[in-house]
């Protein structure tokens, strides 16, 4: 993101799949959080939306990450 395209709050619905065999990979989830703190965004919550399934015994489900924008960057 460009410093013009910042908005001031993020809030983003992420699927998440423990075994990756569909949704997203762990390690997608650590740059996206990466990326958004190089950003100067400050992480204010983290929703877990899901269970375990059970049909194959992992963990699948939708994150929610509530991000803010620190003022030095506004």
């Amino acid at each position: 993101m460009s410093s013009q395209e910042l908005q001031k709050e993020v809030i983003k619905f992420y699927y998440f799949s423990e075994n990756a065999t569909c949704g997203d990979k762990a390690v997608q989830h650590e740059e996206y959080c990466a990326k958004m703190l190089s950003d100067g965004y400050t992480l204010l919550s983290v929703t877990p939306l899901g269970n375990l399934d059970d049909r194959r015994d992992s963990y699948e489900g939708t994150i929610i990450y509530h991000w803010k924008l620190l003022k030095k960057n506004l």
